[in-house]
């Protein structure tokens, strides 16, 4: 048999991986180590079994591999400032290393294993998730489809195939009576789908147009106190409009909004107005932008954050609105090039429980191929009732009611055989629809009579691509995709007031904004922006920068068509001059603010 010291060199201590000199050891449950080590490891763990941590270990439990008649004697305790002492310093914290390394590599161990089965978990939610999307989708393309035929097969049809005939006979004992000498076809019993065409969607609903036109009252008298403000003094135009530069001629700033890996391009940018209801309640403001990226992005200005992401779209979103309703909720309304038009409810408290919730969404159009040019939640819009107005491709005017959670068409307006709409906007009364033709045409409805009360012929037949009328609801701005000027109408006469002519660094006008006092207007092409004074149009008191830096060279490209442009703020009449621009561009991922700390 081997000498003990000679017996020690096989052994392997469990906690460092390094043979044990004197001092090996045997636990209970199996493992050799150092005691010197095994005891300071047990000192730290309260006693525990490092290898078995269900159960305890005590020194007394040690089985010692070492002989215990030793012929060496052990050496004197040495001094603090000799080289054993600096040795035994060393080799203790060697040990301390050694043991730190090893509840590392178990942590890591540990930590592999949860990672590993937290992968798992999260692949597998993923996949459950994704498939219950899909399932959600075809079902609800079911639904439209089968909402879109409009076809029940007979109940009493049903009834007879399955009774021989006793359900037939008692369903036309059940048929409502009808006088004797009526002719016979009056017998005829009224199906659903005839109650259905009998709705006249020629016409508002009078409770609805009831609720409009209080709001209307409203929304005048504050449109009567922004146009007393106009009127200004020419020292207060040229402090203001100092001001106003000063204020936007800063350093712009960029937020990106949308997916990263989608098609760059922000196609429609609104900012989202307050209810008058609300008295003025929350100071937060918000846009909400729609792109390539097939959803739309609800965004704080005065935070800085993203407040919700609206998915679902089966193409483009090319047309957003937006109103916040109470202090904790708002509505979103968004049209997409899929031809659906949906109504979302965003929470915006902050700390809440509510999410993001689809209240309904509706195919535009009676025939295929019809999208939606403008969306727009109107001012008398509530949480619990809400009225969104569209205008279709085809010419059209839609007015959707969300009500007792249903969200349906209950105005259809078709314009003359031939005109077809590119543009839409909203009188800030809230009963004036202004739309904008593909030949150059500016037709005006009056909500209130379900009718077209004028209509304005411009831009050289050019299709009009954008609408903004001034929040004193005088003027109406309207610029077209053609090489025409923007022409500037009076609401007030029917008739073309101005014209502007927008210099070469701007491109092509595809975008227009009053600001929030109805003092200036802003205009952006695919080159830059720029803020011009209200009839003195031809005067620009700021040029910001481009939205898109070309390539140049070979590798040039066509610039991109602008996605929008808002004004934010309380204008510089209130308070203390607070006043932004926001722009987005098709092309282009990232939304620029001007005026915006």
């Amino acid at each position: 048999m081997a000498s003990n010291s000679n017996a020690s060199q096989t052994f392997t201590c469990a906690l460092t991986g390094l043979t044990p000199l004197t001092d090996a050891v045997v636990t209970p449950s199996g493992y050799i180590c150092s005691r010197k080590l095994l005891l300071t490891k047990l000192s730290e763990n309260g006693g525990m079994d490092p290898f078995d941590t269900s159960r305890t270990l005590d020194e007394s439990t040690l089985v010692d591999l070492t002989s215990s008649d030793s012929a060496v004697a052990p050496p004197r305790p040495p001094t603090a400032t000799s080289l054993p002492s600096l040795l035994t310093q060393i080799s203790t914290e060697f040990d301390t290393v050694l043991l730190e390394l090893y509840d590392t590599r178990k942590s890591l161990e540990e930590t592999r294993r949860e990672l590993s089965s937290a992968l798992y978990q999260n692949d597998a939610a993923v996949r459950v998730v994704a498939r219950l999307v899909r399932e959600r989708d075809e079902a609800r393309g079911a639904l439209e489809e089968f909402l879109a035929k409009g076809s029940v097969a007979p109940p009493t049809a049903a009834a007879a195939a399955t009774d021989g005939g006793e359900g037939a006979k008692r369903s036309e004992k059940r048929a409502a009576p009808v006088e004797e000498d009526a002719p016979p076809s009056s017998k005829k019993p009224r199906s659903n789908n005839d109650a259905a065409v009998a709705e006249d969607l020629s016409k508002i609903p009078q409770d609805t147009l009831n609720t409009m036109t209080s709001t209307w009252e409203i929304l005048s008298k504050n449109r009567r106190t922004i146009a007393k403000k106009s009127k200004r003094s020419k020292e207060q135009i040229a402090k203001q409009d100092k001001l106003l530069a000063e204020k936007l001629n800063g350093e712009e700033k960029k937020v990106n909004l949308g997916k990263s890996t989608a098609k760059a391009g922000v196609l429609c940018v609104a900012k989202i107005s307050t209810s008058c209801h609300l008295n003025g309640v929350g100071g937060d403001e918000y846009i909400v932008s729609g792109g390539h990226d097939k959803q739309s992005i609800v965004y704080n200005v005065t935070s800085g954050q993203i407040v919700a992401t609206l998915s679902g779209a089966g193409g483009d979103v090319t047309a957003v609105s937006g109103m916040v309703v109470t202090d904790k909720v708002m509505l979103v309304g968004t049209g997409s090039s899929d031809g659906l038009v949906r109504l979302y409810s965003v929470p915006i408290a902050s700390g809440g429980d509510d999410e993001v919730q689809l209240l309904g969404s509706e195919q535009l159009g009676k025939g295929e191929g019809v999208v939606p040019v403008s969306v727009v939640v109107h001012f008398s819009s509530t949480a619990e009732s809400a009225t969104v107005i569209v205008g279709g491709s085809d010419g059209s005017v839609n007015v959707f009611k969300f009500s007792e959670s249903q969200f349906k068409l209950i105005t259809y307006l078709k314009s003359e055989d031939g005109i077809n709409f590119s543009s839409g906007c909203i009188h800030p009364d809230g009963l004036i629809y202004a739309a904008g033709t593909t030949t150059g045409k500016l037709l005006i409805y009056d909500l209130k009579t379900q009718a077209v009360a004028g209509t304005l012929e411009g831009h050289d037949g050019s299709p009009i691509n954008c609408i903004s009328v001034s929040e004193n609801g005088y003027h109406v701005a309207t610029s077209s995709s053609g090489e025409s000027p923007i022409h500037i109408w009076d609401l007030r006469k029917l008739k073309l007031s101005a014209t502007i002519t927008p210099p070469s660094d701007v491109g092509t006008v595809a975008s227009l904004a009053f600001d929030p006092m109805g003092l200036y207007l802003a205009y952006s092409g695919e080159e830059s922006t720029k803020v011009c004074v209200v009839k003195d149009w031809d005067r620009v008191v700021s040029s910001l920068s481009k939205t898109k830096t070309g390539t140049k060279g070979n590798n040039a490209q066509a610039a991109p068509t602008c996605g929008g442009v808002v004004w934010g703020g309380k204008g510089l009449e209130e308070d203390g001059g607070k006043v932004w621009i926001a722009a987005g561009c098709d092309g282009e991922k990232p939304i620029r603010f001007w005026g915006v700390e």
